[in-house]
Order: structure tokens, then sequence, then C-alpha cells
């Protein structure tokens, strides 16, 4: 839920766009600071996680260096062809 709040506030952002392990690890570390809090100040706590997406982007992805094809499925037996052109 966190992940949602903190890619809505970059535009053009999806929740999977961010690292899952660095917003883990803030949403973490604000439960730990919430346990020696005062109440008045946990909304104030809570904003600035959503201000730590900027840090927790992930940079674009690259573009492929090799199209996506289907390899040919490989044969179990060998063929008629390929017996013929291992016994020559």
């Amino acid at each position: 839920y966190q992940m949602i709040r903190m890619a809505s506030t970059l535009k053009g952002y999806w929740p999977n766009q961010l690292s899952f392990r660095e917003s883990t690890a803030w949403v973490m570390k604000l439960l730990w600071t919430l346990e020696g809090a005062s109440p008045g100040r946990i909304p104030e706590l809570v904003k600035d996680v959503s201000s730590i997406a900027e840090m927790v982007r992930l940079p674009g992805r690259r573009e492929r260096s090799f199209p996506r094809v289907v390899k040919e499925r490989p044969y179990k037996y060998p063929t008629a062809r390929r017996k013929n052109a291992s016994q020559a």
C-alpha cells in the first residue's frame, strides 16, 4: 500500500517501477521510529515515507540486445534424415 502511495507522488510512475527492497526497508524504518514517537507526530512521519519515493525509483530498462524469438523444439529421437547423416 505504501508503494502505491509513493508512486502516486511521482508523475508517470507505477508501483512496480519502485524498488521493493528499498521501499520495504523504509517502511520497516518507519515502524521502528513509530514505537518511540509521540501520537501527534505519527501523521508527519507517515507523510515522509511518501516523499522517499524519489530515492527508491528504479532506473529505466535498457533495450534488448537480442530480439525475443521462439526457439525450435528439441527432438527427443533422431529423425531419419539425421540418422542417415550420422551414419555417413
